[in-house]
């Protein structure tokens, strides 16, 4: 029986999707909703700086609004136990560790959309999940 579904967010339609998809899952078994943000830090080069967000309290701040907006949908959908994470670091890393960390029993992530040779060429991060997870991977398109 399915208790932990884990749902990485990035804002995305398809992340949209996935949580969508994971919410009916939880609904049909009572199931908690694990909503993980994962945001990276890059190295912007000098003079770039103020093109790109780099802080990482406005990352961190954006992916508060972005659980914030899957929250919602899950809520709208009807479950009723969700958890909510915004993390920094490598996002296929750190979605494999939260899933081991938290026994989950399945992660529902978004596809990029990506055909299988080009998301292989590119290695997507729903690619690496799927591939290195020991557990259940469903990927929703």
């Amino acid at each position: 029986m399915i208790k932990k579904i884990l749902v990485p967010v990035d804002g995305s339609e398809q992340a949209y999707k996935a949580t969508e998809f994971a919410a009916n899952l939880a609904k049909q078994s009572d199931a908690t909703i694990h909503l993980l943000h994962v945001f990276k830090l890059s190295v912007i080069p000098e003079g770039l700086g103020d093109y790109v967000i780099t802080d990482r309290v406005e990352l961190q701040a954006l992916g508060n609004k972005i659980i914030a907006l899957a929250e919602d949908e899950a809520k709208k959908k009807g479950v009723k136990h969700i958890e909510a994470t915004v993390i920094e670091g490598d996002p296929s890393e750190r979605i494999i560790d939260y899933a081991k960390d938290h026994d989950v029993d399945i992660i529902v992530i978004g596809s990029r959309g990506l055909g299988t040779f080009k998301g292989l060429l590119l290695g997507s991060v729903s690619n690496k999940v799927s591939h290195r997870a020991d557990r259940t991977c469903v990927i929703v398109r």
